[in-house]
């Protein structure tokens, strides 16, 4: 670790990571992952807000990339070819233990084993805030907000007729990126449309010597209309997400027919009003997902079983939410809430090997729909010599385990408006998948995951607000982990409840502005005890991140960046040795910088460059991470 440590002293002589400037009005924008109405500045618990100037300054990166680069959050696939599954890792949590929220509203692909979203599905173009809160959040929002919750906000409305807001990029591995977003309104009637259409030929996902490149191509169709009717905000939603990207048949073993397709389809209805008294809230969901994977046999591997697979999954998640916000005297605000969630999975498989054609037994929707009504509530109150108090509680019926109930405990003290101190203290869940239910592995005896988090943390701001710093302590104990064990009878494994996880660590963030440039770092420190080294594969230790924006003209912006990430331990199957054996990948370091400038008329040109230093990493063991790119484009506004 001290090695590490001052490789990053070293670094930090040099720059700094995310930008100043674009954090600079923060104090300005209305947080809304808390529920609860609240400036950024009010904060009294871990959040990181990253706004949408900072996005624009990542342009020519994924949205996972992006999110890599924050305090407590690993991406293991962000890296790797365009269409790699993404695996987020907050805090050293696992998969499917992060919420993802768009607008607000969770999101879920209950055919995955862990019931997590694809991130590949999300346009970073689409997106003008990111809200990351961290700790125990189901009190607020239920099932796999056990570390945390990231908020993808979606661009506003324009308040204009008419606006257009076109893009275009290309770069390295022949990858093209264009669209354009249009808004407006007339007669008190708002629209929102989207299109991107992202391709990219990639580079090969298994590492080895001549092995063909893995693609991507990806669609994005967006369109909201609002109207106001009385006194309340309604809007319609639909997102088409379709992507497909090419597999390699696993680590060192190049495939070159086998293929992934998913396609996401969002119908959604929303409703606001909101008046000096409170706000209230409704949002309806209906997501149909379905995937195939397709390994065709044209070209079969030396290692595989089967010379033709093919398996497709769709599932279908509905959610239903109504929530409102008071304001109780001149210090406490309530929040009262419910929500509905219904999800139901389907699954076939088919395949041909030496032994000839084989078909698993089909898994049917009406075989896996659960249904789980929740009610929560929270209160906080702020008192005259800066002390306050946050309570949140859920109480959730989930129809095949039962009742659970989870809560959270926020205490602070704002010692002046640039200090304030913070705890919380909180119990989350996430329920069984639907294949951990219901598959041929399934056990319908699984209780849900629990875990309780504590965190205690500070944020301060000095030096007439150019300065800030915030340092936060977490621990998370989660019992009731569900794993996969082997049993000696048909079907020889089953999904259970068993074992437990201890996970913690720090994480500090530290800003400075000058009058024209900005530095700022963030590092991450997670505790991994020998004894449960594998609960934490390709998770490191250390993490530092480090950036500087100059302002070079009122047109001319640029930035430099450097990501170092310590070693990490990985598994894998070894087909020759028929084992799975351990292996520790080498700590790496990635810099990066990004130009843009500013043409009249409203148009931009910028540019990326990522890997300057052509660092050869691995972010899995036996797959290849991107080597040294760039990317051009072009937008206008």
């Amino acid at each position: 670790m001290f090695a590490f440590l001052r490789k990053c002293l070293v670094a930090l002589l040099c720059l700094g990571f995310t930008s100043v400037f674009a954090q600079k009005s923060l104090n300005e924008i209305t947080v809304k992952t808390t529920k609860l109405p609240l400036k950024e500045s009010e904060l009294s618990k871990p959040m990181i807000v990253l706004s949408d100037s900072l996005i624009r300054q990542y342009s020519g990166y994924s949205v996972t990339q992006l999110l890599q680069n924050q305090a407590g959050l690993q991406v293991v696939g962000a890296n790797q070819t365009p269409g790699s599954v993404q695996s987020v890792y907050l805090r050293g949590a696992q998969t499917g233990k992060t919420l993802i929220l768009i607008d607000g509203v969770p999101m879920y692909d209950p055919s995955f084993i862990e019931s997590n979203f694809d991130l590949n599905l999300i346009n970073l173009e689409d997106i003008e805030r990111v809200e990351i809160l961290k700790g125990g959040q189901s009190a607020l929002y239920g099932s796999d907000a056990v570390a945390g919750v990231i908020n993808f906000i979606t661009k506003s409305r324009s308040a204009k007729p008419f606006q257009t807001s076109p893009y275009l990029s290309y770069g390295s591995f022949n990858t093209l990126n264009l669209g354009a977003d249009v808004a407006g309104g007339f007669q008190g009637l708002h629209y929102k449309l989207g299109l991107n259409a992202l391709r990219s030929d990639g580079f090969s996902s298994a590492s080895g010597e001549g092995f063909e490149n893995d693609g991507l191509r990806r669609l994005n169709i967006s369109a909201e209309l609002e109207k106001k009717v009385g006194s309340t905000d309604l809007t319609f939603l639909t997102r088409i997400s379709d992507y497909k990207s090419d597999l390699d048949a696993g680590a060192f073993t190049d495939d070159k027919d086998n293929t992934f397709n998913s396609r996401n389809v969002q119908l959604g209805l929303k409703g606001s009003r909101i008046s000096e008294k409170g706000q209230l809230h409704f949002n309806a969901l209906r997501t149909l997902t379905d995937r195939t994977f397709e390994d065709d046999s044209t070209d079969v591997p030396p290692t595989a079983f089967n010379n033709y697979s093919l398996n497709t999954l769709g599932s279908v998640a509905d959610f239903a939410e109504l929530f409102g916000s008071f304001q109780i005297g001149n210090s406490s605000q309530i929040l009262l809430g419910t929500d509905y969630r219904r999800q139901s999975m389907e699954q076939t498989y088919f395949s041909v090997s030496s032994f000839g054609p084989f078909e698993d037994v089909p898994i049917e929707n009406s075989e896996t729909t659960t249904h789980n009504f929740s009610v929560y509530s929270s209160i906080s109150s702020a008192l005259e010599n800066g002390l306050g108090l946050e309570v949140s509680g859920r109480l959730n019926s989930h129809d095949v385990y039962g009742i659970n109930h989870s809560y959270a405990l926020n205490p602070y003290f704002i010692l002046n408006k640039n200090l304030t101190f913070f705890g919380v203290y909180s119990k989350s869940f996430k329920n069984p998948s639907l294949y951990q239910l219901f598959s041929p592995y399934g056990n319908l005896e699984l209780e849900p995951e629990d875990a309780k988090t504590f965190d205690l943390g500070f944020r301060s701001a000095f030096a007439d607000q150019k300065a800030r710093i915030e340092a936060t302590y977490f621990n998370r104990n989660t019992s009731n982990l569900i794993i996969y064990q082997s049993i000696d009878v048909d079907p020889y494994g089953q999904y259970i409840n068993q074992d437990q996880q201890n996970a913690n660590g720090f994480e500090v963030i530290a800003s400075y502005a000058f009058s024209k440039i900005g530095l700022s770092g963030n590092y991450t420190y997670l505790a991994k005890p020998e004894e449960s080294e594998n609960q934490f594969i390709r998770r490191p230790k250390d993490q530092f991140s480090l950036a500087t924006q100059l302002l070079l003209s009122e047109k001319l912006r640029f930035n430099f960046a450097v990501n170092l990430v310590g070693s990490r331990t990985d598994r894998f199957y070894n087909s020759e040795t028929f084992s799975t054996e351990e292996v520790i990948l080498s700590a790496y370091t990635l810099v990066n910088c990004g130009v843009s400038y500013a043409l009249p008329a409203g148009f931009s040109l910028y540019g990326s460059a990522q890997n300057l230093l052509n660092s050869e990493y691995q972010e899995i063991y036996g797959f290849n991470s991107q080597t040294r790119n760039v990317q051009l484009g072009i937008r206008y506004r």
